[in-house]
């Protein structure tokens, strides 16, 4: 397997560019080379000496290169890997997907993975749903946010939400924990939760006005009015 890893962080290399690894400097993207994700994109397109094998062997080979590799373009490759599946993945993948949290130290690899476990969510509640509440309570700020973040992701009508109480419960036990990342989480939730549900939603940021951070409170009412909003910032 370590040869798959020494493969695609290679062929990454080949791609880095110094004003692209320092842009990702500035964003706190960490154990970047600098590959923009449009070059990713392609490079994956093109495949690698494992691309032929059956999906089974490849889900093991991307799942050991996530595990494995320091690069965050190569993790981010396994990402893409499972997303660009997003509409096949199942009970059978999430055996590898659960796992892969344990390796994510940034945004732009938690915003993915949350993603891609929303559509799990989507489908597998019942299975998946006792992870994110254990994920909640976790030590670990990236858990306790993919706990919030993969519960809606991006409000659709295409799909199917969970329940706002569902929703809201799990987001109010984080509200007080001071990370900014988790902060951000907050807000990108309820921002969703408002979309589909608006009076609740608005109900809930009223309850809590005063504990929402500046990100939290930021993100959440990015939707509203400009009046409501106005009328919100006053209770500050």
């Amino acid at each position: 397997m370590r040869k798959y890893i020494l493969e695609v962080e290679s062929e990454l290399k080949k791609l880095a560019d110094k004003t692209y690894k320092e842009s990702n400097d500035r964003f706190n993207i960490p154990r970047s080379v600098g590959v923009s994700s449009e070059k990713l994109k392609a490079r994956l397109k093109e495949g690698f000496s494992f691309s032929k094998l059956p999906n089974v062997e490849q889900w093991k080979i991307w799942n050991f290169i996530m595990r494995n590799s320091r690069m965050h373009e190569a993790q981010m490759s396994a990402l893409r890997f499972a997303e660009d599946r997003i509409e096949a993945i199942g009970k059978q993948e999430w055996n590898y997907l659960r796992g892969w949290v344990d390796f994510i130290d940034n945004w732009a690899h938690s915003d993915v993975l949350s993603k891609i476990y929303s559509f799990l969510f989507e489908r597998h509640s019942d299975l998946i749903f006792p992870t994110f509440q254990k994920w909640n309570k976790s030590k670990n700020p990236w858990k306790q946010r993919t706990s919030v973040v993969s519960l809606i992701y991006y409000a659709s009508p295409k799909r199917k939400a969970p329940p706002v109480k569902l929703v809201l419960e799990m987001v109010e036990p984080l509200i007080n924990v001071k990370d900014k990342y988790i902060q951000k989480g907050i807000g990108w939730t309820l921002r969703e939760c408002y979309n589909l549900y608006p009076k609740e939603t608005l109900v809930f940021i009223h309850q809590h006005i005063k504990q929402l951070s500046t990100d939290a409170f930021s993100y959440a009412t990015e939707k509203l009015d400009k009046k409501t909003k106005e009328l919100l910032k006053e209770f500050r």
